[in-house]
């Protein structure tokens, strides 16, 4: 039985990929700071409390693991613009020290959680493919290239075997609603409490949304039998305006969604969707919820989230 740390397990992604793996024989272990803990988890897997500045706890975390998933982001695109310093401190420094102790501890595979949706930065076509260059316009999206190239530097220099992961915009149950990250699930909770959900732009930005079930597949997919390359796009491969999307999302809520339309950033990227062909040819794997059947079951979640507060 292989040993496992997620370094941030307890997030949205983290927690599913968390689940799929002890289901799929994997001994997994968590290492968060647990604000608060993801409920549907299973009883066999492990907690470590630390906190990811401490060199010291993380190193002892590494005892006897196999493959570290690092799937901690201290920042978002927002939160980077405000303070790239910190997004600096934080993510980057963090990620090489990271780095340093799983060479020291003779570990087998790093898979770091990037950013597709962001890294690529404004795009001249679509999809894109994991060739295509990367052109990054917010300190968020710089930090996550960085983390890359420093991961390719410790597999050239120490051998270190590793899989970068570019995640276009993964959505679904267990994503925070009332956080700053994932429109769907926000948008649904807005609708949920008779708000209006907030559009940055004229509503007509294009993104790949894929739901978490698809986007943990993808990761299982790409770890264990992507055996040619080291970064895969993991998205839907489908592309999807913000205004289509609240189409879809007033359907499925059965009633008008009159969004707040705002002013969107500079660093705000029109278009993106990710070439998620590698992936496919490369292990089987295809995405099998569409956007419909994903904010469908995502709005059954709200609604039980709502019954559980009433």
């Amino acid at each position: 039985m292989s040993k496992c740390i997620i370094f941030g397990g307890n997030g949205f992604l983290g927690s599913h990929l968390a689940d799929k793996l002890a289901e799929n024989g994997f001994d997994v272990y968590i290492f968060d700071k647990f604000s608060r803990k993801f409920p549907f988890m299973r009883s066999d897997i492990k907690f470590i409390k630390g906190d990811f500045f401490d060199s010291t706890s993380i190193e002892e975390a590494l005892d006897g693991m196999n493959y570290v998933f690092h799937f901690i982001s201290t920042t978002n695109p927002v939160t980077s613009m405000n303070d790239p310093i910190f997004d600096i401190e934080s993510n980057i420094k963090g990620s090489v020290k990271l780095f340093q102790l799983c060479v020291k501890k003779n570990i087998d595979k790093i898979v770091f959680s990037s950013s597709g949706g962001t890294v690529y930065g404004n795009i001249l076509k679509v999809p894109v493919k994991e060739i295509d260059s990367c052109n990054p316009i917010n300190p968020y999206a710089i930090g996550k290239l960085t983390i890359e190239n420093y991961l390719r530097y410790f597999n050239y220099l120490y051998g270190i075997d590793y899989k970068i992961l570019r995640y276009s915009n993964p959505y679904g149950e267990g994503q925070n609603p009332s956080g700053e990250q994932g429109v769907i699930p926000i948008f649904l909770n807005k609708i949920m409490n008779d708000e209006r959900p907030v559009v940055y732009g004229d509503g007509s930005a294009i993104r790949d949304y894929i739901y978490i079930t698809d986007a943990i597949d993808a990761t299982l997919a790409a770890v264990l039998k992507g055996k040619n390359f080291n970064t895969f796009n993991i998205g839907s491969g489908v592309g999807i305006s913000i205004n289509s999307l609240l189409k879809v999302i007033s359907d499925v809520v059965g009633k008008d969604v009159n969004p707040d339309f705002r002013e969107g950033s500079p660093a705000y990227i029109p278009k993106i969707i990710l070439d998620i062909s590698r992936l496919t040819q490369e292990t089987g794997w295809k995405p099998r919820w569409d956007i419909r059947k994903g904010v469908e079951r995502t709005w059954e979640w709200i609604n039980q989230l709502q019954e559980i507060k009433c």
